[in-house]
């Protein structure tokens, strides 16, 4: 079942563990595993990419302290689809995107240094924090352009993960 159903439907079962049809993701080409060692994707795109990618979808989805199902649906879909999240267990990422929404909400201050934390976990890896940051981008559009909320959260995950605004057009 889709991560855009798990987040919408959280009762629903799920059938295949890894939330990848047998063969690789649809629309990606397999890779057989002899191609490179077990877990070597995984590793490198690992936890850390996963806490700070589903930080920064959670953190532009909570705007004035709540969030809106619209976003929730758009971060679904984003995170079903993409290459490296779409493939993580979807009960999973939806449990952390909803513990992430939750802190945001119970304590806005608190909640928002927490998924800076998050965030940061992206740090050592550029080409992570690059890819947070494209998410993030495409998670805060609203109506074709950044909102102000947005950018905001776009530039301090730049300070965060010290890359330069500019390169992400901010």
């Amino acid at each position: 079942m889709a991560f855009s159903n798990r987040l919408v439907s959280p009762a629903a079962q799920r059938t295949d563990p890894v939330g990848v049809p047998p063969g690789g993701s649809a629309g990606a080409p397999s890779v057989p595993p002899e191609a490179s060692p077990p877990g070597a994707r995984e590793d490198r795109w690992g936890t850390a990419f996963r806490d700070a990618a589903l930080g920064m979808c959670a953190v532009l989805s909570a705007v004035d302290g709540r969030i809106d199902p619209a976003a929730r649906m758009r971060v679904a879909q984003l995170v079903g689809a993409h290459e490296i999240l779409g493939r993580g267990p979807a009960e999973e990422l939806r449990h952390l995107f909803e513990d992430n929404c939750a802190r945001l909400i119970m304590d806005p201050a608190f909640g928002h240094a927490y998924v800076m934390a998050q965030i940061a976990k992206a740090t050592e890896f550029p080409e992570q924090a690059a890819a947070v940051l494209r998410i993030g981008s495409t998670v805060g559009r609203t109506d074709g352009e950044l909102g102000a909320h947005a950018l905001t959260v776009i530039r301090e995950a730049c300070q965060v993960l010290r890359l330069d605004p500019a390169e992400f057009g901010v």
